[in-house]
């Protein structure tokens, strides 16, 4: 069953939903390894422990996916190719100035959001709670960049840790 704001026009066919899923599945992967990376890569503490919460958003939003692309048949493989990407990307974001990463980070999550929310609108009414949950971590990430560009530091993460079903302590964040 579609809803009233879902057209013929804009929904998905299930083979690209799958695929698209199976993408987002990876770029979990990629992400959870650029912030497991980056977390073990600094030296200032905070900025480990930020990292490390978003590691376990990037997680927890991967075991979601998994198991809808699992159900539908798809590749739940994590890709090493999709690791050693995160692996590479949090090289050249931990060797810049913080603000130039926080700028960067906040461009590029800003196309996720968008490219989420529009994925959101063409996926299946039946999956979504499941595609609004990806989105919002999306948009978590992004209010954390705007927060932290912003000078509240202090609360960047309490988008993401609203999210969060374990969060990460910060006495292991070392």
């Amino acid at each position: 069953m579609e809803t009233e704001n879902r057209t013929d026009e804009t929904r998905v066919d299930a083979d690209q939903y799958l695929r698209t899923l199976e993408g987002f599945f990876q770029g979990e992967v990629t992400g959870e390894a650029m912030f497991r990376s980056m977390a073990e890569a600094l030296d200032d503490s905070e900025h480990r422990y930020q990292m490390r919460v978003m590691q376990q958003l990037e997680c927890e939003t991967k075991e979601l996916l998994r198991e809808k692309v699992k159900a539908l048949g798809g590749d739940t493989a994590e890709s090493a190719t999709a690791r050693e990407i995160g692996m590479t990307q949090a090289k050249a974001l931990v060797a810049m100035p913080r603000s130039k990463f926080i700028h960067i980070f906040k461009r590029e999550v800003t196309k996720f959001v968008a490219r989420f929310e529009e994925f959101e609108k063409a996926g299946p009414a039946s999956d979504a709670k499941l595609l609004a949950a990806v989105t919002a971590h999306e948009k978590a990430l992004l209010a954390f960049s705007e927060r932290e560009s912003s000078g509240a530091s202090a609360t960047a993460l309490d988008p993401i840790v609203a999210l969060l079903r374990v969060v990460p302590q910060r006495n292991l964040a070392a």
